[in-house]
């Protein structure tokens, strides 16, 4: 059933998704493209650009696109299809994270002086991100195509972001995304509402696999040398080259 879904969606987006961006990496075998697998879902993916808190596009993201492994993936489509019956959807913000997302991340933490935010916990050193079972998101109004109150904006690192440390009707959208999610096996992280790992027993490995296929492939990308340091500027646009046939 979940494969047929997913070809009927393919066959309904094809265009667009040719379209859309001729740079883009095809997900690895037994991962998901989630704009082509889960029907109605919206992404805003915030690291492709400088609309994030590093005030930078993050290496890996030289497209904006959610990756997920198909079990997460397809545990996050029961989620999609249980809030659809509520008129709600899902907006995902960052889905897999190749693994120079995260490093970019701590590089900023150091060279503004907040490594504190590494010590507390709302930057992480190695992320579920990067394995391909942890996502960002919120819900979504189908009818509006406005996210819910959820009393603070995504990536607000803070103890306002903290699941539980919100009040009326802020906290009744974090506790019902938080109870839909945990339906179909996913975990909170209590310190961001918007935060959430997929249970499993498996030992994941992180990935660095880039969303642009004209970014340094999984293996081969080093980072600039001085990024730690206070005078470095990361780039704030993208300039994509021609991608190999091979």
């Amino acid at each position: 059933m979940w494969r047929l879904a997913r070809i009927l969606i393919l066959m309904t987006v094809g265009l667009h998704a040719q379209a859309a961006d001729t740079h883009s990496n095809t997900p690895p075998a037994g991962w998901v493209d989630l704009a082509v697998a889960i029907d109605d879902i919206r992404l805003d993916i915030r690291y492709h650009t400088a609309n994030n808190f590093t005030n930078a596009p993050l290496p890996g993201y030289g497209v904006p696109g959610a990756w997920l492994r198909d079990k997460p993936a397809q545990a996050l489509a029961r989620v999609q299809a249980a809030l659809r019956e509520q008129h709600l959807g899902l907006l995902v913000y960052d889905a897999y994270r190749p693994l120079r997302g995260t490093l970019g991340m701590v590089a900023w933490a150091h060279r503004t002086n907040q490594v504190h935010l590494l010590d507390t916990g709302y930057i992480a050193r190695r992320s579920g991100h990067n394995k391909g079972n942890t996502i960002d998101l919120t819900l979504i109004d189908l009818t509006t195509g406005l996210p819910l109150d959820m009393g603070t904006a995504w990536d607000t690192l803070s103890e306002a972001s903290h699941t539980k440390n919100a009040s009326g009707e802020a906290l009744t959208n974090r506790m019902l995304l938080r109870q839909v999610m945990a339906e179909h096996g996913w975990k909170n992280y209590w310190k961001e509402w918007w935060h959430y790992s997929f249970t499993t027993d498996e030992k994941l490995p992180h990935r660095d696999i880039p969303y642009a296929c004209f970014e340094a492939a999984e293996g081969s990308w080093k980072p600039p040398a001085t990024w730690h340091e206070p005078t470095y500027k990361m780039p704030l646009t993208w300039t994509p080259t021609p991608c190999s046939d091979d």
